[in-house]
């Protein structure tokens, strides 16, 4: 009885300090914490690593490193590509919408989970983001 009791616990604080709407997505989930993604592709042996940072102001930013190396006959091959970007934000009704630079405001489709320790996971247009450490 004791871990359903921590459970409902967990929830209940989880609840008020993420409130979701409709939609799902909350203010207060997106600036929480830096949004982090990561893939990694086992047949070419590149990954690619995503960071997602949502400000007060209505504004965000993105930065990215795709990684990985190859070998052949003539030898071998490493490369590394940092990006970034970023563009404004903003939740109506639990929906994120997002513009890059100053172009117009679109909608992504999201969907709040949590992961098996109890934290949120928001997965953006199919991509899973989590909390970064």
């Amino acid at each position: 009885m004791k871990p359903l009791i921590a459970i409902l616990a967990v929830a209940a604080f989880l609840l008020v300090v993420y409130p979701a709407h409709a939609g799902g997505i909350s203010n207060n989930l997106l600036l929480s914490s830096t949004w982090c993604s990561f893939s990694y592709n086992k047949i070419t042996g590149y990954s690619n690593t995503t960071r997602v940072r949502f400000n007060k102001n209505g504004t965000y930013t993105t930065g990215g490193r795709a990684e990985g190396s190859s070998s052949g006959k003539y030898g071998s091959y490493a490369s590394q590509h940092d990006s970034g970007s970023g563009g404004r934000w903003k939740v109506v009704k639990g929906e994120l919408y997002l513009s890059e630079g100053s172009s117009q405001m679109q909608l992504v489709r999201t969907v709040v989970k949590k992961n098996s320790n109890g934290y949120p996971i928001v997965v953006a247009d199919g991509v899973e983001y989590s909390q970064c450490k």
